[in-house]
């Protein structure tokens, strides 16, 4: 008698649910992509005008009333054309395709607080993300309540949290930055109270299979500690995640970066019960031969056009030799040595610290504003900070720990010797001129008046913050002798004007950082 009764209890049930379906579609990472000639490797597919297709299409498939469109991030840096717009291009297809929801990534930052302002301006009411704020500024929504084909969906963003490690310290201090959990355990209460029967965290983090020893990922402890998310849509490691099941029951997906492609979510929903039944997802790649998006293009053409017209302008029209990128920064890389000695004109700096920023050769005949563009592809300052040459021997000690590392400086203007355990001597105190005769050749207006004893060290923006890896070197600039400063220089437009100075340069990397395995 108990089993009928079972039986019959459970057919009740399946007759009252009522089971619907929701799509959401995720991008992330495309980084200003918009079209193919935008990737550092244009044979790939992949960018907006293209993505815009197969977001279309997959609206079309499912029907519009019952999708969510997403992004997480990192949408306005990384091409030419944003670049130019300083960034606000890129949130034209965020409107123009009807985003529901974006996600500010840790590169909305890249043109500075104010311009981040501006684009939570321009994106309006899609922007969510509330643990990361301007002080006095106003902020994103934490989260949304959307409903699509009947289902009550509750949408929760969170960006960045590791920011204030991105940032110098003048910056962090005029924002309130919160850990994305911390957000999760203020705001879910009143998620609850809504009764939806789907919840959404979109995200600019990545879920790794392994712990993130640096915390600048949080999703495995959140998934841990929040079951009641259905759905986590991650960001900025550029990985390709199809969906994968992680922490109780939450279910990941990451659709890789430059609009390589398209994540596609199909979730069945029980809205009687208020809860996910099913859930699966794929990434939908673009192909070489998806077409373009014609009404985005016309949207972006005014920009598009600027941007190529722009990347033909010729700095130099012919190279002296051909500067390569390939080697070591500080030992033999002659795009280092370029960098080094361009920031060193403009700000009259000792000594400078940088690597090689892309594997961008500047091979000619000409170098254009597209060349220039490739080899500095980040929007970074310069910094300045005064240091004792005990302390610049520190630094490059650090630095050398980092070598295999994208992150690694090398050294220019002074030479120090490493020895097999890692550390840094001084070799000399003595400044050395570079061969298109800069490097102090006149007091610049940057430097202002070194301390006595002390060098003027100079390094680009995201160095100087840190990124949580350089105690070191943090600890030293921001000591208050350094007298650390913002040049408000961009490294990119000094390399433009020394070129443009030195018409005939001839770059011959000069070895500054010496090994014991070297004599």
């Amino acid at each position: 008698m108990r089993r009928v009764i079972v039986i019959i209890l459970c057919l009740v049930g399946c007759c009252l649910a009522e089971i619907r379906q929701l799509t959401i579609l995720q991008s992330t990472d495309i980084h200003g992509v918009f079209t193919p000639a935008d990737r550092s490797d244009s044979s790939q597919p992949g960018s907006w005008l293209q993505l815009a297709t197969v977001i279309a299409d997959q609206r079309q498939k499912y029907g519009e009333d019952q999708c969510l469109l997403i992004d997480c991030g990192d949408t306005v840096q990384g091409s030419l054309t944003t670049a130019l717009s300083r960034g606000e291009t890129a949130i034209v297809p965020l409107r123009q395709l009807g985003y529901d929801v974006w996600i500010p990534g840790n590169h909305e930052l890249d043109y500075g607080l104010e311009q981040y302002q501006r684009f939570l301006a321009l994106a309006g009411n899609m922007a969510l993300g509330n643990n990361f704020r301007v002080k006095g500024q106003p902020a994103p929504a934490p989260w949304r309540l959307f409903i699509r084909n009947g289902i009550r969906v509750a949408v929760i963003g969170a960006q960045a949290s590791f920011t204030s490690n991105w940032l110098l310290p003048q910056y962090s201090a005029q924002c309130d930055i919160e850990r994305a959990a911390d957000m999760l355990q203020r705001v879910l209460p009143d998620v609850h109270r809504t009764k939806p029967d789907m919840i959404v965290l979109a995200t600019h983090q990545a879920w790794f299979e392994f712990k993130d020893s640096r915390g600048v990922n949080e999703i495995n402890d959140i998934a841990r500690r929040f079951p009641e998310i259905d759905l986590i849509l991650g960001a900025h490691s550029h990985r390709l995640v199809p969906g994968q099941r992680i922490g109780l029951k939450s279910w990941y997906v990451q659709p890789g970066c430059h609009g390589a492609g398209l994540g596609v979510i199909q979730a069945q929903v029980d809205i009687s019960a208020h809860r996910v039944v099913d859930i699966a997802s794929e990434v939908v790649p673009v192909g070489a031969d998806t077409p373009e998006c014609p009404q985005l293009a016309q949207a972006l053409r005014p920009w598009l056009t600027r941007a190529k017209e722009a990347g033909r302008q010729i700095v130099l029209p012919a190279l002296a030799r051909p500067i390569s990128a390939s080697g070591r920064p500080g030992v033999n890389c002659a795009t280092s040595e370029l960098i080094c000695q361009a920031i060193a004109d403009a700000t009259g700096a000792d000594a400078v610290i940088h690597g090689k920023l892309s594997t961008k050769s500047l091979d000619g005949p000409a170098v254009t504003i597209a060349d220039l563009f490739q080899l500095v592809p980040y929007e970074n300052n310069i910094v300045l900070a005064e240091v004792t040459p005990d302390e610049l021997a520190a630094i490059v000690s650090e630095q050398w720990t980092q070598r295999d590392n994208y992150r690694f400086c090398g050294l220019w203007g002074r030479s120090c010797r490493i020895n097999s355990a890692g550390k840094a001597t001084m070799v000399d105190n003595a400044h050395h001129s570079s061969e298109a005769g800069t490097g102090n050749s006149a007091p610049k207006a940057t430097a202002g008046n070194v301390q006595a004893g002390r060098l003027l060290l100079a390094m680009n923006s995201h160095t100087a913050a840190g990124s949580g890896v350089l105690p070191v070197l943090t600890s030293i600039i921001r000591a208050e002798a350094a007298r650390c400063r913002d040049s408000s220089i961009s490294t990119r437009d000094c390399v433009e004007a020394f070129l443009r100075q030195h018409p005939g340069i001839v770059v011959t990397p000069r070895q500054w950082l010496i090994t014991d395995r070297d004599h």
